[in-house]
């Protein structure tokens, strides 16, 4: 899915500022530079939410309004996760940029229709106010069906090379995630002028669907919290900062004994699938000691995988069929819920994938941390 926005982004134009939905071909969008350019094409493409999650580059992404600097967006922008986003003079794919609390996937969207928006050259748009790239040509053209008849222009295609370099990772991409969680309170106002290099000790030290906590230090630098990312997959789902403070901690020696970190995380783990986590220090991508934790899926009980679903709707006409469909939804929901409810109550039925630790204390519990010694330069 290349750069495509949702329905009912504005896009600013001569006109103002526009419904991707209602532009026009030879409408003169206005691009960060304050040139106009005309829209030459506007391919369209609708997916069902249930075929979007077979494929996450087509599951979109929401940017809260004001995520990205104050006024930007001006509202709540929503787009594909490969849409790039112009940021510090680079173009960053909106995926990259997923933190759980100002931008996050939206998976229940339904259906979800995406617009592309050609211009004689690949540019930055505005769509909410917010640098945005128009389409770029990657070969997928065939792909969408045309929201208007013709396009504008007979004459040879438009050039095809990017106005801004392209990154997906890097420094670069670190230093623009950790300024958004930033505005989102997500680390201390003054984190982003502390050092975060040198050696890290630290520990994962429980990990569950719902739940990731640990320690991490920074002994050339003995009181200065960690920035961590958690990841699972390789896809990151929350950021942390190890400021918490642990007795445990202190009495080891381990700087001023702030230095924990329990995240909560924003969307419990689907506990079907398995999953991968990685806790790292956000400024390199030094993974802590005890990454990755492993969980593997939990399978139904043989009671349940014995109901014949097909013969619930068999005889149902296709209105019918949606109400099922979407009432078993809202039980998945529900099960979820009460399969990752707090480990006080559910700990005889439901036990976290965990490593054993060399600790230096007594065999940690959940969600009270207990210090291990692992090194890692």
């Amino acid at each position: 899915m290349c750069a495509s926005f949702c329905a009912s982004t504005r896009i600013l134009t001569t006109r103002g500022r526009v419904r991707v939905e209602k532009l026009r071909l030879g409408d003169q969008a206005i691009t960060v530079s304050g040139a106009t350019l005309p829209i030459l094409w506007i391919g369209r493409r609708i997916y069902g939410r249930h075929f979007a999650r077979l494929n996450p580059n087509s599951v979109p992404v929401i940017i809260k309004a004001g995520a990205l600097a104050d006024g930007v967006p001006s509202r709540d922008l929503c787009l594909s996760p490969l849409h790039n986003l112009h940021i510090d003079g680079v173009l960053i794919p909106a995926g990259q940029l997923v933190n759980g609390s100002s931008i996050l996937t939206h998976a229940e969207m339904d259906p979800i229709s995406y617009f592309h928006i050609e211009l004689p050259q690949h540019a930055i748009l505005l769509a909410e106010d917010t640098p945005a790239e128009s389409y770029l040509d990657r070969g997928d053209r065939a792909k969408f069906v045309s929201a208007s008849p013709n396009a504008l222009s007979d004459g040879p295609p438009p050039s095809w090379a990017a106005c801004a370099p392209i990154m997906r990772d890097g420094h670069g991409v670190d230093r623009v995630r950790a300024r958004i969680a930033l505005r989102a309170g997500l680390t201390p106002t003054d984190i982003m002028d502390r050092p975060q290099g040198g050696p890290l000790i630290g520990k994962v030290e429980w990990a569950d669907h719902a739940v990731v906590s640990g320690w991490a230090w920074l002994p050339d630098y003995r009181n200065t919290p960690v920035v961590l990312e958690v990841l699972d997959r390789g896809e990151l789902i929350a950021i942390a900062v190890a400021d918490g403070f642990s007795a445990e901690l202190r009495r080891a020696g381990i700087g001023d004994g702030r230095h924990a970190f329990h995240v909560d995380l924003p969307a419990p783990l689907d506990p079907r699938i398995p999953h991968r986590l990685v806790v790292r220090r956000a400024a390199d991508g030094l993974a802590l000691p005890g990454c990755p934790v492993e969980l593997a899926p939990r399978h139904p009980s043989s009671a349940l995988t014995q109901i014949d679903l097909t013969a619930l709707v068999a005889d149902a006409d296709p209105a019918e069929t949606r109400r099922v469909l979407d009432w078993l939804e809202e039980q998945v929901v529900k099960l979820n819920r009460i399969l990752l409810a707090p480990q006080e109550i559910l700990a005889p039925v439901i036990a976290p994938v965990r490593r054993t630790p060399v600790s230096i204390v007594a065999e940690p519990k959940p969600r009270r941390l207990k210090p291990s010694l692992a090194v890692q330069v």
